[in-house]
């Protein structure tokens, strides 16, 4: 059996099939309910509990999470249940949440963290202004898939001395391979964790 993970459209691959034609007819499903990240969002924040000022979860209620987490990968989203799948197990698990908080919003404010860090790595890796590099990554549009925003701005901020990456031998080299690779990455962390 074939297993096919992330079927939604990604910046610069070809566009998703067209849907499949509804049927015409009485037919109806009943208590069907869509699987994605708000349904499973809303299903953790409903059964977690509170003890000692952090939330917490039982096994079985894990189980489920993970069942669903699964399902939702298995609807296309891998991604998506990637992300949902490691806060459970590096935030809610260890018991890292306070109970003031929403589990949507701590996900939420989790993601933007991530997303930081990612643009942080990729910054400190090629000699960039970490800070253009996030107004990049904020101001992308998938709609224009290999325009990189602020793109002038950010080969101006390149500090070849700085950067971890220095294979390419010189400055030159290294912004054309960096001009190169930014399209793809900047879609890739948006895409990830928008």
């Amino acid at each position: 059996m074939i297993k096919i993970k992330n079927l939604t459209w990604q910046p610069g691959t070809p566009p998703l099939p067209a849907p499949v034609n509804i049927l015409v007819g009485k037919t109806k499903l009943a208590g069907t309910q869509v699987i994605d990240a708000d349904y499973i969002l809303g299903l953790i924040d409903s059964k977690i509990t509170s003890s000692n000022g952090v939330q917490t979860v039982d096994s079985e209620t894990l189980r489920i999470i993970y069942q669903q987490i699964q399902e939702l990968s298995n609807m296309g989203d891998n991604e998506q249940a990637q992300l949902l799948k490691e806060f459970v197990d590096t935030e809610l698990v260890p018991g890292n949440l306070s109970s003031g908080m929403n589990f949507d919003e701590a996900f939420e404010i989790w993601k933007a963290k991530q997303m930081q860090k990612a643009v942080n790595d990729f910054s400190s890796e090629w000699g960039l202004d970490s800070k253009l590099l996030e107004k990049s990554v904020s101001s992308y549009s998938t709609s224009l898939p290999d325009a990189v925003p602020y793109i002038n701005e950010l080969i101006s901020s390149i500090d070849f001395e700085k950067a971890k990456n220095q294979t390419a031998g010189n400055r030159l080299r290294h912004i054309m391979i960096l001009t190169e690779k930014l399209p793809n990455l900047i879609a890739e962390v948006r895409q990830r964790y928008n």
